[in-house]
C-alpha cells in the first residue's frame, strides 16, 4: 500500500500526464481496464487443464468439455477486448 505521501505524489503525477498528452493518458486508461478482467484467462487454463487430464487417461469427454471451455475463454476474452487482443504491437 502506498503511504499518503507517495498517493499525493503520484496523483500529482497523473494530473500532469493528463494535462500534457490527454491521448496518452486516455490511452493507458483504457488499457489498464482490459487487464482487469482474469475470467477469461482462468477458464483458459482450467480448460487446457481438462485437455491434458483427458488426454492423460484416455476420456474423450473430458478432453472434449476442455475444448469447449477453453473455446468459451477465447470468445469471452475477444469479446471483451475486441481487436484490441490482436494488435501487432
Amino acid at each position: 500500500m502506498l503511504n499518503e505521501r507517495e498517493r499525493r505524489t503520484l496523483a500529482r503525477i497523473e494530473q500532469h500526464l493528463v494535462a500534457s498528452d490527454p491521448d496518452f493518458a486516455r490511452m493507458f486508461r483504457t488499457a489498464a481496464r482490459r487487464q482487469s478482467g482474469t475470467t477469461p484467462r482462468a477458464l483458459l487454463v482450467m480448460g487446457l487443464a481438462l485437455m491434458v487430464l483427458g488426454a492423460a487417461v484416455a476420456a474423450v469427454p473430458v478432453a472434449v468439455f476442455g475444448m469447449l471451455i477453453s473455446a468459451l475463454a477465447i470468445v469471452a476474452a475477444f469479446q471483451r477486448n475486441g481487436m484490441a487482443g490482436f494488435s501487432a504491437a
